[in-house]
């Protein structure tokens, strides 16, 4: 029996996909847990206007996503902290930091866990700081660490 599955069933698909089943397995357990429907032809256009859905918002996401990496690919922030007389700084930039200093420069909300940092900036100086946005969109943030004024 074909069925399209409304749910992630390990062994079996993933949600949104059309699987062959057994008529026992479909109706003693799929049907009556919610997991899948029988693929009729109502159930058949029903699933393809859902795939046409998500792909369309799919197209939407990427574009937003495409367009918030322009605007920050390149561009520099200064983060200015303390720090003592050789550059190395009390403290150090976090990746929540830097989120917090693109929202403040370029009104953009960017995720912290989004920013890739192999581990917090502990110096003075230029980094060239990747911001990954998923759906292989990347941008590449310049953070200028300087010391705060006494």
């Amino acid at each position: 029996m074909k069925v399209i599955l409304l749910k992630d069933i390990r062994d079996i698909g993933t949600a949104d996909s059309i699987k062959s089943v057994s008529d026992g397995y479909a109706r003693n357990f799929l049907f009556p847990n919610k997991l899948a429907v029988e693929a009729t032809p109502a159930a058949m256009r029903a699933f393809d206007e859902r795939i046409k859905i998500r792909s369309a918002n799919l197209q939407k996401e990427i574009a937003a996503l495409k367009e918030t990496a322009s605007r920050i690919n390149g561009k520099e922030i200064s983060i200015a902290v303390d720090s003592g007389v050789t550059g190395k700084l009390f403290g150090s930039v976090t990746n929540q930091d830097i989120a917090k200093k693109i929202h403040e420069a370029f009104g953009l909300d960017v995720d912290k866990k989004k920013i890739i940092l192999e581990e917090p900036i502990k110096a003075t100086g230029t980094f060239n700081v990747p911001v990954k946005f998923g759906h292989e969109i990347s941008a590449t943030v310049k953070v200028n660490v300087t010391s705060k004024p006494a």
